[in-house]
């Protein structure tokens, strides 16, 4: 067993890093990233709310599309991007747009919804001894994106996200 937990630096002014690993070999956590069916199955939704679309074309120039309807049931948040690279299952490098409605998410500084965050999100996956141990930088246009998407609880979505993709990636290895 490999110790999990979200970690997170900030290396430059507009990056974010992040590392995890997972008790699961590489090829069973990228398809598992990558599979738009699958991904609905882990991937964290705040409390109320649901998937209203996931999309994954996971290919050198396919788009992506997730979106989840907030706890009216009205379109809450969106990210969306296209693939720049793909080299399965050792790198993903897609940009990532996010929009979120007004009053789903931070405020701006007067109050509406946030500007959407715009950066280029690298994925890349490593294995050893049938573990696989995950770093994804984010790298924003700006420091104020970069600082906004920190104040946002990203972090703690991110991992409740990801312990549940352990989970998942528990439960495909032992077959239930």
């Amino acid at each position: 067993m490999i110790a999990a937990g979200l970690k997170v630096s900030t290396p430059t002014d507009t990056t974010i890093v992040m590392t995890r690993a997972f008790n699961a070999p590489r090829p069973l956590v990228w398809k598992a990233m990558t599979d738009a069916q699958l991904v609905r199955r882990w991937m964290f939704c705040p409390p109320g709310w649901s998937w209203a679309t996931c999309e994954m074309d996971v290919r050198v120039g396919g788009t992506y599309r997730w979106e989840w309807n907030g706890p009216d049931g009205s379109l809450a948040l969106t990210i969306r991007g296209v693939h720049r690279e793909v080299d399965p299952p050792v790198r993903n490098v897609h940009t990532e747009r996010m929009e979120m409605a007004p009053g789903a998410g931070p405020c701006a500084p007067d109050g509406g919804p946030p500007e959407p965050w715009e950066l280029v999100a690298t994925l890349e996956l490593t294995e050893k001894d049938g573990a696989t141990s995950m770093k994804m930088t984010l790298a924003f246009g700006s420091k104020q994106a970069r600082d906004t998407a920190l104040k946002s609880g990203m972090e703690q979505g991110m991992e409740a996200g990801y312990q549940q993709l352990d989970a998942f990636l528990s439960a495909q290895a032992t077959g239930a």
